[in-house]
């Protein structure tokens, strides 16, 4: 007997149960709406952790039958800000950060979402111009349409530059103390810092790095030692 093919509802119902009982999204804080719309999973709502978002648009995009998912989940911005307010802090930042002296780079915003356009020169730029538009406190999400002129071929050695590369810019992280590993655009984390609000903007900021698909966190914390790898 052929198995049964998955039906719209039971995909939404299965969608519904992963948000709770695997990523630990409470609904009565944080409600997600998730219906069939033209055959494609669309999910809307706002959830805590950019890890959220990412495990709930994959968990569903992995799932038999789904032709395709409508990404409307937002991440709880850090502060209330409005477009313009945003749009100001991500100029700001692009054009203060020296690897990005001399690139184009137009961040556009629409209720908090920042969507970037323009050219730069490699993978890892594109990378970095994504990590510092999330880091905005305004921001709710970020559209990563930037071009990389000439095209460059990806890969896993590729994301673990840019990733160290990002963790090296956030001054909440000590990334000396990391060691960063990807395959399969799996990114691991390992290494030892003083906090967990360490562990956590570290591990936020593998999932901001445009291209990751999931983040393993090893990083131990402990305030006594020196963070440094051998």
């Amino acid at each position: 007997m052929a198995p049964k093919e998955n039906t719209p509802q039971d995909i939404a119902k299965a969608v519904k149960a992963a948000l709770v009982s695997e990523l630990h999204i409470d609904p009565a804080l944080h409600p997600v709406e998730v219906r069939i719309v033209d055959g494609s999973v669309l999910i809307e709502g706002t959830v805590e952790k950019i890890a959220q978002k990412k495990r709930a648009l994959l968990f569903a995009m992995g799932l038999e039958g789904v032709p395709g998912v409508i990404d409307r989940l937002r991440v709880r911005p850090a502060a209330r800000m409005t477009d313009d307010e945003i749009r100001e802090h991500v100029v700001t930042a692009l054009s203060s950060e020296s690897a990005l002296k001399g690139l184009s780079i137009e961040p556009e915003v629409n209720g908090g979402v920042v969507d970037l356009e323009g050219e730069v020169w490699s993978l890892s730029h594109k990378r970095l111009a994504g990590a510092l538009a999330w880091w905005v406190p305004g921001s709710v999400d970020v559209i990563n349409s930037i071009e990389v002129v000439p095209p460059e071929a990806d890969s896993d050695e590729e994301v673990s530059d840019a990733v160290r590369l990002i963790l090296e810019k956030d001054r909440l992280v000590d990334a000396s103390s990391l060691r960063v590993f990807t395959r399969g655009w799996v990114v691991t984390l390992d290494g030892v810092v003083a906090s967990e609000e360490s562990r956590d903007a570290a591990e936020d900021d593998a999932w901001f790095t445009w291209g990751v698909n999931d983040v393993v966190n090893n990083i131990k914390v402990d305030a006594a030692s020196k963070h440094e790898l051998p």
